[in-house]
């Protein structure tokens, strides 16, 4: 597995697995309205990692960095549990001293893998999308 910086040559492929991700992942909101080009204005300002399996596109992450926040951390439902959110995590460790997300209080499997990364539930609040918990490591 490799992590590569962001390069406009991922962007069809990022833009199909950030909108596959989140159709997979919020079954609990309503994902009809969800376009390709999401990503495009999602991730806008932010530093993006690649991670790369073969030749496919397997995740990112995007951290918002003037705030060390993880803005996304998307793994391609085809390389789930094959440690890619793990790499792409260490990644983001490794260049930041402190980090912080938000995580819906819906997606069990994200905070589940979130708290098994040493992050911890500091607070609840609730946006337009539903409740929310704000994660510090």
């Amino acid at each position: 597995m490799l992590i590569e910086p962001y390069q406009d040559a991922f962007l069809p492929a990022l833009r199909n697995l950030y909108l596959k991700s989140r159709k997979a992942s919020f079954i609990w909101l309503d994902t009809a309205g969800y376009e390709l080009s999401d990503f495009d204005s999602d991730v806008e300002g932010e530093q993006i990692w690649v991670a790369i399996i073969g030749e496919d596109i397997a995740g990112f992450i995007s951290i918002w960095e003037p705030e060390n926040f993880i803005h996304h951390l998307y793994v391609s439902p085809e390389h789930i549990r094959k440690g890619v959110g793990c790499h792409l995590m260490q990644l983001a460790k490794a260049r930041y001293s402190t980090l912080s997300l938000k995580c819906m209080s819906h997606n069990e499997p994200a905070l589940q893998f979130y708290q098994s990364q040493g992050f911890t539930r500091q607070s609840k609040a609730e946006d337009s999308l539903g409740e929310y918990y704000l994660l510090t490591l």
